[in-house]
């Protein structure tokens, strides 16, 4: 006798009752499995805001500053877009803000591959940078002819709201709508950069996060600097 047996004999359990006890275990194993399988997919935008707006550990201003300009130089100095993937948040994606015209766009992607997918003019940007030997300074001004310092600069952000306004064009100007989700997804984005970088022989914009002791391109603005019509 195994020892289930021997606890419905020690408690006097029945047949009749053990037949119904069964039924119930099945049906409640059913239940919740299919309570944990049952994934929703319409609150994965929701996880992301989540996400983007939820702080990470603060750490002394000193330290991530050098902490920084050392991922920086790494950074600027990828062979190839493969290591560009390790800089993008497997959540959050990222932002590029581009000009296939006269009006630059604001678009949300999650990965490189997407990019290239959506947009494979853009692919060469993505594969190597000119710019090096970052310095903590002021960003340099453009006029649309030339920059009133050049070489790469980066400097530390608190009121950073590009994608915002980027996003708030879209839908004046190209008529493009953006859910709820996607406008807080937007502002919860601005509010995490903190680190702003400028490549001058690159006419390009990053931006940069730390999130759990990393540090992430959330932004990628090629329209910036981009005068044309």
């Amino acid at each position: 006798m195994n020892i289930l047996n021997k606890l419905y004999t020690l408690y006097g359990v029945t047949n009749h009752f053990r037949h119904y006890l069964f039924i119930f275990c099945a049906l409640l194993s059913v239940v919740s499995f299919s309570s944990c399988s049952d994934t929703n997919w319409e609150q994965i935008d929701s996880e992301k805001v989540l996400l983007a707006s939820s702080t990470s550990p603060s750490l002394d201003n000193s330290v991530q500053k050098n902490e920084f300009e050392k991922v920086l130089v790494d950074f600027l100095a990828i062979p190839s877009d493969n290591q560009l993937k390790e800089y993008i948040h497997p959540q959050l994606g990222f932002y590029i803000n581009h000009k296939p015209g006269a009006i630059s766009i604001v678009e949300h992607f999650k990965d490189l591959n997407e990019v290239y997918e959506h947009l494979p003019h853009l692919e060469p940007y993505f594969k190597k940078f000119n710019g090096k030997n970052p310095t903590n300074g002021e960003i340099p001004k453009f006029d649309c002819e030339v920059f009133s310092k050049e070489g790469t600069f980066y400097q530390v952000t608190s009121s950073f709201n590009e994608i915002e306004k980027g996003m708030e064009i879209n839908e004046k100007i190209i008529e493009k709508n953006h859910s709820k989700e996607e406008k807080e997804l937007a502002k919860q984005t601005d509010q995490k950069i903190s680190r702003v970088v400028v490549l001058t022989d690159d006419y390009l914009e990053i931006g940069f996060t730390n999130i759990d002791g990393k540090w992430y391109m959330l932004w990628f603005n090629l329209a910036k600097f981009d005068c044309s019509a």
